[in-house]
């Protein structure tokens, strides 16, 4: 049976905005979409024809509740510090109202690859009801509860979109990414497939494999001239990382965090076998190459 009522929790950010996008242009099948805004979000919420908006308050379970009953899908583009505390507070609500599917926030690398995981886990104190790795965990266990709800992660590895620039270590070692409009394309693929061929899988999905020191070259190419190459070793981040963790600013250390895994070698951003995924056929937009992608971003930013 394909999803056709969706709830997404989040209205902005770089996923939300190209995934919002994306589901509101299919038409085979036409979603009916809610999207659900915070309260005090502090910020202006966009007009978004095609969906019914909501402003809720996410500690309001009861509410969650009433505005699950009927969905098909709970798909949750929160972004940032709070993503994994709201994603268990939709998962409970979710389950309460009998929804059959449930997208986490995890939109980036393997968080439960080996490396990973230990990288999100060490070198400090990481606050466990924020913890990525925890709640990924949790999300697959749902698979052994045989509860009412199912989840489906789709992993993206980098976003090539705002990755296209910098060195790291050697510049060899190889990672997978996808542009946004590529990911929004895939999230929409996963909703059509046939919803047992997704149930409590997790899905990894590349458009591109490259290294740091390709995109440098390719940066070279289209803008003719040769860039200064400043290299940073992972030991160097590592403690970034950890000063993070002592200053008590786990976001921080976060985002160090995801730079290492990213581009260390050892596999947590390198998803090989994401470049195969055609959600059986469903997923037609074209795949960009490297230099198709540099010439964006370039103009982008106005070069």
């Amino acid at each position: 049976m394909v999803f056709t009522k969706l709830v997404i929790a989040g209205s902005t950010g770089w996923v939300a905005d190209h995934a919002i996008r994306a589901i509101l242009a299919s038409t085979k099948p036409k979603f009916d979409v809610t999207i659900l805004t915070q309260a005090d979000s502090g910020k202006e919420v966009p007009s978004t024809p095609g969906a019914n908006l909501i402003v809720v308050d996410y500690n309001n379970h009861n509410q969650l509740v009433k505005i699950f009953s009927g969905a098909d899908v709970i798909l949750s583009f929160i972004s940032g510090p709070p993503s994994k505390i709201i994603d268990k507070q939709l998962l409970k609500a979710a389950q309460e109202a009998g929804v059959r599917r449930i997208f986490p926030s995890e939109y980036t690398l393997d968080i439960l690859h080996p490396d990973k995981a230990t990288l999100l886990t060490e070198g400090g104190n990481w606050p466990e009801d924020s913890s990525r790795v925890l709640t990924a965990r949790k999300f697959v266990s749902l698979a052994q509860e045989g509860g009412p709800t199912s989840f489906t992660t789709l992993i993206p590895a980098a976003f090539m979109d705002g990755w296209l620039e910098g060195a790291f270590g050697s510049g060899d070692f190889t990672f997978s990414g996808c542009t946004l409009p590529y990911l929004g394309a895939a999230i929409v693929a996963v909703l059509q497939m046939d919803e047992e061929k997704t149930k409590n899988k997790r899905i990894r999905i590349s458009e591109i494999r490259t290294t740091m020191n390709e995109i440098t070259e390719t940066y070279e190419e289209v803008l003719g001239t040769k860039f200064e190459k400043t290299h940073v070793s992972s030991q160097e981040l590592l403690d970034q990382r950890n000063a993070n963790l002592a200053a008590g600013n786990p976001f921080g250390a976060l985002f160090v965090t995801i730079l290492i895994g990213a581009f260390n070698g050892r596999g947590a951003a390198d998803l090989v076998d994401g470049l195969g995924f055609d959600g059986d056929g469903y997923l037609t937009l074209k795949k960009k190459t490297l230099k198709e992608m540099t010439i964006e971003a370039l103009q982008k930013i106005g070069a």
